[in-house]
């Protein structure tokens, strides 16, 4: 998906739907409850334009973000210098990664984890296993599918405006292997900047996995646990208890 990654501006408009302080909130929740240390330090991978790290750094947080775009990074070097913040942005690809000073929180979000194949899952783990203090937490947003991602009428679309730019964002799956569980995510921009239209696509190869999977997954690891998911970013919405899903996240504890 590089071209996309390649337009930070329009990304940061296509995703600006999201209530960053709400959100912010409920990591401090997830830590109130969940977690065995002091939360100081986080992590996110797959930061892209960084969109927590004004806030989280504003609560008194020190900030690292990772991601392979050059372009991503570069954009939120330039948020950091705008609001005068000392931050540790990271090139480096999410499933082999490491840190020279591990954190207390590390979280992912809007199935932002490409892992292509067990082994890339398996080595992102491992990673992340690398990174985070004993006894810290590792949230994952929408990365685990629970529904079929391989089949979408048209995929899913939103609109949103700002600064006078308009983005028109569609997302749609296509199967790819239905034996090694990998599909192909289709995102598009429509943009109109002030009377100009653009059109960027982007596509990645990514690797299902399921419910029942990712809990026996992380039973199976000698490095974390189970600690819980819900519903739309909600901790009084067990997943165990909804209907219909929407921004699903789950958290595991590092052993």
């Amino acid at each position: 998906m590089s071209e996309i990654y390649d337009n930070p501006k329009y990304y940061e408009i296509a995703f600006s739907f999201r209530d960053i302080p709400a959100e912010v909130n409920l990591f401090e929740e997830c830590f109130n409850r969940f977690s065995h240390i002091p939360v100081k330090s986080v992590l996110e991978l797959g930061c892209g334009n960084s969109p927590h790290m004004e806030e989280l750094v504003k609560r008194g947080y020190r900030y690292s973000g990772l991601d392979l775009s050059e372009a991503m990074l570069e954009h939120s070097r330039k948020k950091a210098a705008h609001i005068g913040s000392q931050v540790n942005l990271i090139h480096a690809n999410m499933m082999d990664f490491s840190l020279e000073t591990p954190v207390d929180f590390v979280y992912i979000l809007l199935g932002s984890l490409c892992a292509k194949s067990t082994s890339d899952l398996v080595s992102h783990f491992n990673s992340v296993a690398g990174t985070l203090k004993k006894g810290g937490l590792y949230l994952l947003d929408w990365c685990v599918q629970y529904e079929t991602p391989f089949e979408s009428e048209g995929g899913d679309s939103w609109e949103m405006e700002r600064d006078g730019i308009k983005v028109k964002t569609t997302v749609s799956w296509k199967a790819i292997n239905r034996v090694e569980q990998t599909f192909e995510e289709t995102l598009a921009f429509d943009v109109d900047d002030h009377g100009e239209k653009i059109r960027i696509v982007g596509t990645d190869i990514k690797r299902a996995i399921y419910p029942q999977e990712f809990l026996l997954f992380i039973s199976s690891r000698k490095d974390f646990e189970f600690a819980g998911w819900w519903n739309n970013w909600d901790l009084n919405q067990p997943l165990e208890q909804s209907d219909k899903i929407d921004r699903p996240i789950a958290l595991v504890l590092r052993k």
